[in-house]
């Protein structure tokens, strides 16, 4: 807590943050009301001490170079000017660059939204054919087809030949067969 003024400080007792009880009341005879408002101290300026203002005595030499340098001053820059319009056009290009960018990633977006639509719809239309196309298939009329108008037949036990391969390479498929089982 800073103390502004001295009489502020001794309100408060030290290593506290308590205030000092204040014993003005009904019992008041007026001593401490009298203390407390003690005449403070002022101190007075003296004016005829001070000296007035007189022109200071200044150095030709200083005052022009303060003179040149207000000249310099007051000059335009040119050379800040183009650079600070050239920063400012980089901004811009940039700022502007960067919004163009943005607005092309969001249209992008759509579109694959859109194709990601489209694709589950073609997909969905696919599944639906597809289970048209499977309860359509009749395997008996195949079979019935088949065995008379093919002339084809089941295989007996004694055609057919069992394979198998102590690999499970799956490019080795063109190997020669042993038919000797």
């Amino acid at each position: 807590m800073a103390f502004h003024n001295t009489s502020d400080r001794y309100k408060y007792i030290y290593g506290s943050n308590v205030t000092k009880l204040d014993y003005r009341g009904e019992y008041d005879t007026g001593a401490e009301a009298q203390q407390a408002e003690a005449p403070k101290k002022v101190r007075k300026q003296n004016t005829e001490s001070r000296p007035s203002s007189k022109p200071k005595m200044t150095n030709p030499e200083t005052t022009s170079a303060i003179q040149k340098n207000q000249a310099k001053f007051l000059e335009f820059d040119w050379k800040y000017t183009l650079v600070t319009a050239v920063a400012i056009l980089i901004c811009a290009v940039s700022c502007l660059a960067y919004v163009g960018g943005t607005v092309q990633l969001n249209a992008l977006s759509s579109e694959v939204a859109a194709l990601k639509t489209q694709k589950a719809e073609l997909e969905s239309k696919q599944a639906a054919l597809q289970a048209e196309i499977d309860k359509n298939i009749n395997l008996d009329e195949i079979r019935t087809f088949a065995e008379k108008e093919l002339n084809m037949t089941y295989p007996e036990p004694d055609h057919m030949i069992y394979y198998t391969d102590g690999t499970s390479d799956y490019f080795r498929q063109y190997e020669s067969v042993d038919v000797s089982k």
